[in-house]
């Protein structure tokens, strides 16, 4: 009834509750059956029967306990709490305590037990669906600890024949546990000078051959500050750094850094480095980000000393790359979802709002882009597990491969895995704040709803593993480069077979003209607007990319009601 025409009631009956009912009720993946279509399509058949029975397990645990968990670790005194330290104890010993709030060590706990990177819990497959899910709750506190972890392993498998027995240990203690606990990477290579900036680092690195006073020698030592360490909580961290007394002392290398040395965790005596101060964040608040000082901690080179650059960036980066957009993309699925659902059970004037014009285009933009976000996320990754799950270092290394075709999908991947992070994390703040916008007032309280967390972390998505300018910078770079054996326009064609032929050659025209510049470096008139115009083209390459990936899922899913799901969660519950 139109309130107009009823009288005025001081017990105001307005509830919410069946709108809640329907939220809290819906199961991330038995309930959303585009998640379905997307799993059904990519997972091999074989397997597609045994990831779906643990989909739906773990579905119970994500869309229930671990979102309860997410939403309690974000209140406000919860995030304080990872922006304080305890340097000491009570006997003046020096600790570096992390105090983080008992929601979020449960939560890390129980996902890391879930052995996502254990070969024999996992496949490629089951792993990322798992992980797809895992990312629909928008909790950094683990999330981000998961993506570093990912990196890690898959940095260390690649010389795997190659590790010295300690790098073999920890290799085997965060990929398949140790006495059934899961270590838990990170990844720390940002400087005060810069984090884009990888060969500027000035953290050094000095082998050792006299025993210190933690009665390891012959060991690589570090020394100097790192100025932005996420998840300083784990127990290894990837870290860049610049070899002394080596032909390569001015190239980054890549070592392994134990936060704690054997046997001295539960005494609280880090190795070798101090945990200077924790840094207050706009966004992944439940995430602890540090300042730290090494002062002779002990560290594990990866690999040859000379190639540490190529492979941070072109592994350890382009996983987190890869986990900040298919995580957006997983909880773009929630807030499309969401904000769908609480349009169509709020009414203003008698009829839901769902109902006028304007919000049934921002309704059909936000499904559009959760849904060809997903889509664009599943087929990029299924190019990377087409590849084993093994990434090549840098363009260098792409050249050694003598099968064109092969060379030429390789390098796909890699500037996919680029493009997608640029254009997924342009795309979440705006439709972010427009889902925000569904719910009037109530969208900026922090505890009528979870999107102010997920508008926080979306800035903070757009900024992590290379902003927006370096890597359009380095796309055109990448190019320039192998424009002798695979021309911009020929790649356009490739990345977009199966759409209109028509858009697919203007964007080829566009693109070649952008790569055919040659310095993206000079301040002129041409160059200023040929960067303008690159900042457009490049979402409508990705986005086209996007569009095929839903075009060829052929999505024959019917759009949520929220009617319908009331009655089906209250039929469920009896």
């Amino acid at each position: 009834m139109c309130a107009q025409s009823q009288e005025g009631n001081r017990d105001n009956p307005y509830s919410f509750d069946d709108f809640l009912f329907v939220r809290d009720n819906f199961n991330y993946y038995q309930d959303d059956d585009f998640l379905k279509q997307l799993v059904q399509k990519f997972i091999p058949a074989e397997r597609f029967q045994q990831v779906d029975r643990d989909l739906n397990a773990l579905s119970d645990y994500v869309s229930y306990r671990f979102k309860e968990l997410a939403n309690m670790a974000n209140e406000l005194e919860n995030r304080v709490k990872c922006t304080k330290l305890k340097h000491y104890d009570a006997h003046n010993h020096r600790i570096d305590r992390i105090e983080r709030c008992k929601e979020t060590e449960i939560l890390e706990k129980e996902i890391f037990s879930l052995g996502l990177f254990d070969p024999n819990r996992n496949d490629a497959w089951s792993r990322f669906v798992k992980m797809f899910l895992l990312y629909q709750n928008s909790e950094a506190g683990v999330m981000c600890p998961i993506a570093c972890t990912h990196g890690m392993i898959e940095l260390l498998q690649k010389y795997e024949k190659e590790l010295q027995p300690e790098l073999v240990e920890i290799l085997n203690h965060i990929r398949s546990g140790k006495n059934g606990e899961y270590a838990v990477g990170a990844q720390f290579v940002s400087e005060i000078q810069g984090g884009s900036d990888v060969p500027s680092n000035l953290v050094e690195a000095v082998f050792v051959e006299e025993e210190g006073e933690d009665g390891m020698s012959n060991t690589w030592r570090l020394y100097g500050q790192k100025f932005f360490c996420s998840a300083t909580q784990a127990d290894y961290a990837v870290v860049s750094a610049k070899p002394k007394g080596v032909p390569s002392s001015t190239r980054v290398a890549s070592f392994l850094v134990p936060s704690w040395l054997p046997g001295n965790k539960h005494k609280e005596i880090r190795n070798s480095y101090t945990i200077d101060r924790l840094k207050p964040k706009m966004g992944t608040a439940e995430l602890p980000t540090a300042e730290i000082t090494y002062n002779g901690a002990v560290a594990y080179p990866i690999g040859p000393l000379e190639k540490g650059l190529a492979d941070i960036v072109g592994i350890v980066l382009s996983i987190s790359r890869l986990h900040v957009a298919f995580g957006m993309a997983a909880a773009a699925l929630r807030i499309a979802r969401e904000a769908t659902i609480y349009a169509q059970f709020r009414e203003a004037f008698g009829v839901p709002v769902s109902n006028f014009p304007l919000m049934i285009n921002q309704i059909n933009d936000l499904n559009l882009y959760a849904k060809r976000a997903a889509a664009g996320a599943f087929k990029v990754y299924s190019e990377y597990i087409y590849f084993n799950e093994e990434l090549i270092s840098g363009i260098r290394n792409l050249k050694e491969i003598d099968n064109l075709e092969e060379r030429k999908r390789r390098f796909r991947l890699r500037e996919l895995i680029m493009f997608q992070k640029i254009v997924v994390a342009d795309d979440a703040p705006a439709m972010t704040r427009m889902a925000i916008s569904f719910f009037g007032g109530h969208g900026v309280m922090e505890d009528f709803l979870s999107f102010p967390r997920f508008f926080r972390d979306s800035i903070i998505m757009e900024l992590w593993e290379g902003p927006r300018n370096v890597l359009l910078t380095q796309i055109h770079r990448d190019f320039q480069r192998v424009s002798e054996w695979y021309p911009a326009d020929d790649f356009i064609r490739d990345l977009l077979d199966g759409l209109d032929k028509d858009r697919v050659e203007e964007l080829s025209y566009e693109f070649k003209k952008i790569i055919d510049h040659d310095t993206l470096l000079k301040a002129d008139q041409e160059t200023l607007k040929l960067c303008r115009d690159w900042q457009e083209l490049s979402n409508k390459i990705f986005h086209a990319y996007q569009d095929l990936a839903l075009k060829e899922l052929n999505d024959q899913g019917k759009p949520l009601k929220f009617s319908k799901l009331l009655r089906k969660f209250r039929k469920r519950e009896k």
